[in-house]
Parts: structure tokens; C-alpha cells; sequence
């Protein structure tokens, strides 16, 4: 007969296991272990009594022969047996289960006949003095019944385990019961316990794609909240970079909108002019406007990635006295340009933990805007200072300053200072700031050069 196979389900590595699974599973095998160590326990117990404790047991059990011990010897077998199995019976055993475990007697008159035994008792006296170079097999506890005769009650010396195996199976059926209520109540409690976990993942599986909003639950457990709060915590990091994305696209689309509106009249003037000095003039308006274009969108890359939160700076053992060298003499050209004196401070050598594009993007920033605002003829000075407290960078000038009521906007990115000519993306100062927070480095205005202008010094902490 044919007809289609039915695939069997085949294992994948990939597919997830059950937590709840794994709680029962050890939650069984602590009760597994439980019961071992019990029956360890109990099987050490029987198969190694001390002769103290076999005596006292017999004692015990003495107590209870010794009055059927005493009976007319018609009647003494049977009231033996009688009071031997209600013993047993009150110790939860019966010939099957407890036959290994079993004491045996022996009743004695005065003339040395054996009046009565056990089914297990030997036919020799069980006090018989063991032949020369052995042990006794029996630990022997003597009564005295009275009418001169005696109850001797024994025990062997070592008891096989097999002996003990049927108390420890009827240990172990006693005890089926518990263990299967503590089943359940395992595999309920941990199914119980579990399910906040499947209601968070419910809550989740609800919400809407682009629902950024932090994870709200009726009530936090321990077990619970460190994986809320992690959740939240990167639903909060990928708000804000979401959030720079967005601002870094809207302040892109307004600000370009201007320059590149002037770089196209620039482009058809230039197009339509037939006199070469008019061309010449509208080609040089041409490539400033580009050059201002790609400026702009210089800093605002810069500014996005200062802004990317996810972003983990990556610092490195650098010198920094040779890096600032480096970046002072790279801006030289553009003060000369300006005829502004730019100076720097420094020692020979400043090794220190830093991000090398973060302290690059500052330091250009920082000169950059000293030497634009600052008029012909000013000073501007770079200062490299590093100790055990940390290491600073100082930008200083000794130009018009900048009154107290704006020294925090210009942190505000597009921010211009009003009265100002000089043009600019109004984006340096805000790439710094930023950049200082992510490196946490502190950010201070400091006083200008010659009592006048303006400083900004950047404090690296110690490492």
C-alpha cells in the first residue's frame, strides 16, 4: 500500500528549551537525590547497628515476650508467635517484608530443653560459646521469664543488604505518594511562577511596530526587573538615535535649502554672463557657495555621529602634546589668512587614554571659531595641560568676547550670535559639547587672553 509519509519531526539545535522544563527537572532530581540519601541513610542504619543499639531494641522487644514467655508450655509456642507477630505488626512489617530484619528467641526450661523458638531460631542455644579463634554470630539478650527458665532474644551480628531491600521498597512505596503530590506541587508552582515572563512577552508581542515607548507591567518581581529595565533602558537608546536620525534629516533639508538655492542662481548667472569679469566674479561666488555647502554638511555628519548614542568611544594611548601640534599647524594657513597669531602651550610630550577623532573634532572647532570671530591683529593660544587630576585642552583668544546672558546658546546648534557678520553653520560649539558628553569630559568657559575675549578648556578626567 502507498501513500504519503508522514516526516517525523526532526531535532533542531536552534529551537528553544523549556525554562520551565529545566526548573521541574531539577526540582525531580533534588527529590531523586533526597530519597537516595535517604535510603543510604536507612540501609547504613540497619546493616551496621551498633551491639548497644541491637541491645536496647531487644530489651524492647524482651518486654513484650517475656510475659507470653511464661505461659504453661501447652500454650507457650503459640502465645510466643502471637505476641512475635503483633510486634512486627506494630513496627508496620510482616513476614515478607520484615523476615530479614526479624529477631529470633528461644525459650529455655532449667533442665536445658528447648521449650519453644522462633521459625528462624537455630536448634542450639543461641548463647552457645563460639568455638576457639571465632566470633559469635549473635548479639544475645538473656530474660528471665521466671519457673527457671529463659527467653533468649538475638540478632546476627551483620546482616546482609539483601536483607534490607524490602524495608527499603516498602520505604519507597510510602513515600510514592509524597513524592507525587510534591510533583504537582512543583509543575504548578513553577508554571504559576513562570508566568509573568509569558504575560511581559504577550505585552510586547502587542505593541505596535515603532512603539518606543518604555514597557509598562502591573507588577515587577525581582526575577522581572532587570530584564524591564534592560528592555526599557534600549528602547530609550534607540528612541534617541531615532531621534538624531530625525533631527540630523530636518535640520539637513532646512539648512541646505538656502546655500543650495544660491549655489544654483550663482550657477545659471554664471551660465548667462557673456562679460569675463562678470563670469569671473560669478564663478568665484560659485565656488564659495559650494565650498560652504560642503562645509555645512561636514558639520552636520560631524554633529550626527557626536549625537549617535550607540556609539562607544573608542580611546587609545596617545600623545596628545604631538596630536594638538598637528592640529594647530593644520589651522595655521586659515589664521594667517585672517592675520590672527595663533600660539599653543604645550609640553614636549603628553601621553593619555583619548579618542583621537573626539579631541579632533573639538580642537578644530574650538580654533576654527577663536580665529573667525577674532579680528585682524588678535591672539589666539592653544594651552596643553596634564597631571594626575587629568588632562585639559584650552582654547583662548582676546577678541570681542561673549556676554554671560549667550554663553550657553551658543551650545544650540544653528545658534548665531545676533550682530555678528562673520559667517557660519552656528554647529561648531554644539559638535563640542556634544562630543565632551559622550567622553565625559567637562566643558568651562575660562578668561580671554590680555583680560578681554573669551576661553573654552576642555577636563578630561583622571583615568
Amino acid at each position: 500500500m502507498s501513500g504519503a509519509s508522514i516526516p517525523s519531526r526532526a531535532w533542531r539545535p536552534w529551537a528553544p528549551r523549556s525554562l520551565s522544563g529545566r526548573l521541574i527537572a531539577w526540582q525531580a532530581l533534588a527529590l531523586l537525590l533526597a530519597w537516595l540519601a535517604l535510603a543510604a541513610l536507612l540501609t547504613l542504619r540497619v546493616v551496621a547497628w551498633g551491639t548497644d543499639e541491637v541491645q536496647t531494641r531487644l530489651q524492647q522487644m524482651g518486654t513484650v515476650l517475656v510475659a507470653a514467655a511464661g505461659s504453661p508450655e501447652p500454650e507457650l509456642a503459640q502465645r510466643l508467635a502471637d505476641a512475635d507477630r503483633a510486634v512486627m505488626a506494630l513496627l508496620g512489617l510482616d513476614d515478607d517484608v520484615g523476615a530479614g530484619l526479624h529477631p529470633v528467641y528461644q525459650v529455655w526450661d532449667a533442665e536445658g530443653r528447648l521449650l519453644a523458638r522462633s521459625p528462624r531460631a537455630p536448634a542450639t542455644r543461641l548463647d552457645a560459646a563460639p568455638a576457639p579463634g571465632e566470633h559469635p554470630d549473635w548479639v544475645v539478650r538473656r530474660l528471665e521469664p521466671g519457673q527457671g527458665r529463659a527467653l533468649l532474644l538475638a540478632e546476627p551480628r551483620e546482616i546482609p543488604l539483601s536483607a534490607a531491600m524490602p524495608v527499603l521498597w516498602l520505604i519507597l512505596k510510602s513515600q510514592l505518594g509524597v513524592f507525587l503530590w510534591h510533583g504537582l506541587v512543583i509543575w504548578i508552582s513553577v508554571r504559576v511562577g513562570l508566568r509573568p515572563l509569558a504575560q511581559l512577552a504577550q505585552r510586547i508581542a502587542r505593541r505596535p511596530a515603532g512603539d518606543l515607548a518604555p514597557v509598562q507591567v502591573d507588577r515587577l518581581y525581582t526575577e522581572t526587573a532587570p530584564l524591564v529595565s534592560a528592555l526599557n533602558g534600549l528602547l530609550s537608546r534607540e528612541g534617541q538615535r531615532l531621534e538624531a536620525e530625525r533631527r540630523f534629516l530636518a535640520d539637513a533639508a532646512h539648512e541646505l535649502r538656502t546655500p543650495l538655492a544660491a549655489v544654483n542662481a550663482q550657477a545659471h548667472l554664471l551660465l548667462g554672463e557673456q562679460e569675463p569679469q562678470a563670469r569671473h566674479e560669478a564663478a568665484q561666488a560659485l565656488r564659495a557657495g559650494v565650498a560652504r555647502v560642503s562645509h555645512l554638511l561636514a558639520q552636520l555628519l560631524t554633529l550626527a555621529r557626536a549625537e549617535a548614542t550607540a556609539l562607544t568611544p573608542r580611546t587609545e594611548n596617545l600623545d596628545a602634546a604631538a596630536l594638538l601640534r598637528e592640529r594647530v599647524a593644520m589651522l595655521a594657513p586659515l589664521a594667517r589668512q585672517r592675520g590672527i597669531q595663533l600660539e599653543m602651550q604645550a609640553p614636549e610630550s603628553c601621553e593619555a587614554q583619548l579618542e583621537r577623532s573626539g579631541l579632533c573634532s573639538m580642537v578644530d572647532n574650538l580654533v576654527d571659531n577663536a580665529i573667525r570671530y577674532s579680528p585682524p591683529g588678535a591672539r589666539v593660544e592653544v594651552a596643553l595641560n596634564g597631571g594626575p587630576a587629568g588632562l585639559s585642552v584650552t582654547v583662548r583668544d582676546n577678541g570681542p568676547g561673549l556676554a554671560l546672558e549667550q554663553r550657553e546658546r551658543v551650545f544650540e546648534r544653528f545658534y548665531r550670535v545676533p550682530g555678528n557678520s562673520e559667517q557660519g553653520t552656528g554647529l561648531g560649539l554644539a559638535i563640542v559639547k556634544r562630543i565632551a558628553e559622550r567622553e565625559r569630559a567637562r566643558l568651562d568657559f575660562v578668561d580671554g587672553l590680555d583680560g578681554r575675549g573669551l576661553g573654552l578648556r576642555i577636563s578630561y578626567p583622571a583615568a
